[in-house]
């Protein structure tokens, strides 16, 4: 079991604000160390539920590892753990998350899987058991009911692949798009409508080098295939970034990004679909939007704005490029926002020996490859259409996350929503960041907190890898991973390593 540090002082954080004053009391922070046994710490938060804190133990025994679900409430103190061996043979491939609680896919190599599946509020674990095809590649999953849905690839052709929670029965939906190929066909997305109670899989097709199609698949929460339609039938951008909403029966806004040609994004575009058919598709250019490049330092805008005039002198056309991940479409009385976190993906140089032997010589040489580092996000834009998809007024703000995921993440959430205005928050180099946007566009207030504190007077953040997330009413969770010098208090460590949880009010 993990050895806890509890911290139950209150420390006030002042927040600096161009508007107005705001702030976040720190309630409560506890931490683990490092060393203690466990690993692969991971946080999976339950609103006033609590949260869930998953942990691998670091020692084998008979071939199983043990892996630890432990529930806690909303004052950080532990209410329940359970414990599960499973083999060590398999390692968690895909998680999810929604109201009822954990869902954990663990894949071992040959393709056997363990389908575990945990209920937040009394941390019940089930565990459903099969086997995949054979070459079988998992790219995402969702849950829906008794329901888990993988996007899968097998032997290079699309397949989707529909798991009974309760009895690991499986089921294959072949994805089939008219005379398309199979092996030009690729899943992008599945995304869970949890109030109208389906799932929507955006499948892309491409049909030639520089044009690809999207086709929206329907599936219920019984894991079968209800419909299909043609998104993007008769226009000639592609489709980036998608997400949709259900706005009656058999009616859906769709929002994202797009592109003419190239695979980041060179603007938004809003839509709606009656029974399967597309009634509108709006574009918008980056470009075009007012408030688009207000995030940058004036000196930077300047510089754009001279290419632009520049190039428009000359009859070119100038575009943006940004890849973005977009939130599911918020409804604001008649009207839609739009909502979306720019990124783009870093890489590193890795360097790696081989030795190879002629007539008994040995030679090591070393050599360089490029390696993926994460996304680095950078900025956000929220927007507002109106039900017809005009474009009625966009503002954008700087983001910079203290860490770069490795799979696309949103990292802003949305704290309330009135008829008045729209209130977030978002992590940004380690210190937490609220705005408040009215619903006619206008920034009411922004706030920006000091650096998370540790919880000892003296201590001396050395590395901190931490993600701050939303978690119910005021309250706000982070977590993370951080090195920490404590010269003055001689009640702790000189340098400790910790995973850490800190409840924040705001």
């Amino acid at each position: 079991m993990k050895h806890l540090f509890h911290f139950c002082s209150v420390l006030l954080i002042i927040f600096l604000s161009t508007q107005a004053y705001g702030q976040v009391n720190s309630q409560k922070r506890i931490e683990f160390d490092s060393k203690d046994g466990f690993s692969d710490e991971e946080i999976h938060v339950f609103g006033s539920k609590g949260f869930i804190m998953s942990s691998r133990s670091d020692e084998k025994q008979d071939g199983m590892s043990k892996w630890n679900y432990e529930l806690y409430n909303t004052n950080l103190q532990s209410v329940k753990t359970k414990t599960i061996k499973i083999d060590s043979k398999f390692s968690p491939n895909k998680t999810f998350r929604n109201g009822e609680g954990l869902f954990v896919f663990y894949l071992e190599n040959k393709y056997n899987f363990n389908l575990v599946s945990i209920q937040a509020e009394e941390l019940e674990i089930k565990q459903a058991n099969g086997i995949l095809p054979n070459k079988t590649y998992v790219n995402d999953m969702v849950v829906l009911g008794d329901y888990a849905i993988l996007n899968t690839s097998i032997k290079k052709k699309p397949f989707l692949i529909s798991i009974n929670r309760k009895t690991g029965k499986t089921n294959l939906i072949p994805i089939e798009i008219g005379d398309y190929s199979a092996k030009k066909t690729i899943v992008q997305r599945m995304q869970v409508l949890e109030k109208s109670g389906e799932i929507l899989v955006y499948v892309n097709v491409i049909v030639k080098k520089s044009k690809d199609e999207i086709f929206v698949v329907q599936m219920n929460d019984k894991g079968k295939k209800t419909g299909m339609f043609h998104f993007t039938k008769g226009i000639s951008e592609n489709i980036i970034d998608i997400s949709g909403s259900s706005v009656g029966e058999g009616s859906y806004v769709f929002t994202g990004t797009y592109s003419r040609s190239t695979t980041s994004s060179e603007g938004i575009f809003f839509s709606r679909v009656d029974n399967n058919e597309v009634d509108f598709i709006n574009f918008v250019k980056f470009l075009d939007m007012k408030n688009f490049l207000s995030y940058l330092p004036k000196r930077e805008q300047d510089k754009i704005e001279k290419k632009i005039k520049k190039k428009e002198k000359k009859g070119k056309e100038v575009t943006l490029s940004y890849r973005i991940a977009d939130h599911a479409v918020i409804p604001s009385g008649d009207d839609f926002l739009f909502l979306g976190e720019a990124f783009y993906p870093t890489y590193r140089q890795e360097s790696y020996t081989t030795t190879s032997t002629v007539n008994g010589v040995s030679t090591t040489t070393t050599q360089y490859r490029t390696v993926f580092d994460g996304y680095q996000y950078t900025h956000a834009v929220l927007a507002k259409f109106n039900a017809q998809g005009e474009l009625l007024w966009d503002q954008t703000f700087a983001m910079w996350p203290s860490y770069k995921p490795y799979f696309v993440k949103r990292f802003i959430s949305l704290t309330e929503q009135s008829e008045d205005d729209i209130k977030m928050v978002f992590a940004s180099y380690n210190r937490i960041v609220s705005k408040t946007i009215s619903l006619d566009g206008v920034v009411i207030q922004e706030n920006k907190s000091d650096e998370i504190e540790t919880g000892y007077s003296g201590d001396k953040a050395k590395y901190s890898y931490s993600n701050i997330d939303y978690w119910y009413d005021q309250f706000f969770i982070a977590h993370g991973n951080q090195v920490i010098k404590n010269k003055e208090d001689k009640s702790v460590k000189r340098k400790r390593r910790v995973f850490f949880i800190s409840k924040i009010e705001y």
